[in-house]
């Protein structure tokens, strides 16, 4: 399971922690790591990249959105092209907007090796990631020593509902 880290971090952004949703018996089935730094339009910002097989319903609880299993854009959204792409791994990724229940945060969701990438900001602003070109790599390969990290985002917990 792809462990997201962007390469280069933006300016001003540090690793603000990791998670995963299954044990090492038998493996993971999630993971999510979190970042934290300006937003774009003032203010601090987080971003939390997940990635998830289907129907384990980890980002679409991050992003309080009903898109528990995306199945891929619906027809008029394919045609239309995706709003937002990043790199991940080298390959040109896709992401589609999942609609959120609060208007506090921003989340997109795509396919990247092989299971789903959901990219959610806190603000909604800090989204615009998307927008500058954000390349990917897997964590799992190593995280660089010079990482710049910060204290544990409270978003690590997973919403309850209501929330």
């Amino acid at each position: 399971m792809p462990l997201w880290l962007p390469d280069p971090l933006p300016r001003g952004w540090s690793l603000a922690g990791l998670g995963a949703v299954g044990d090492l018996r038998s493996r993971f089935r999630a993971t999510v790591t979190a970042f934290a730094g300006p937003a774009p339009l003032g203010g601090d910002g987080e971003w939390l990249l997940v990635a998830e097989e289907p129907a384990i319903g980890l980002g679409a609880g991050y992003a309080l959105s009903s898109v528990v299993d995306f199945a891929g854009p619906t027809e008029e959204l394919a045609r239309a092209g995706p709003p937002a792409r990043v790199h991940a791994l080298g390959h040109p990724t896709p992401l589609w907007p999942a609609h959120s229940r609060r208007p506090d945060r921003s989340a997109y969701v795509g396919e990247a090796e092989g299971v789903w990438l959901w990219l959610i900001g806190f603000p909604a602003d800090a989204g615009y990631a998307v927008l500058e070109n954000l390349v990917l790599i897997d964590a799992r390969d190593g995280l660089p020593s010079d990482l710049p990290r910060v204290a544990p985002s409270a978003r690590m917990r997973p919403a309850k509902p209501g929330d």
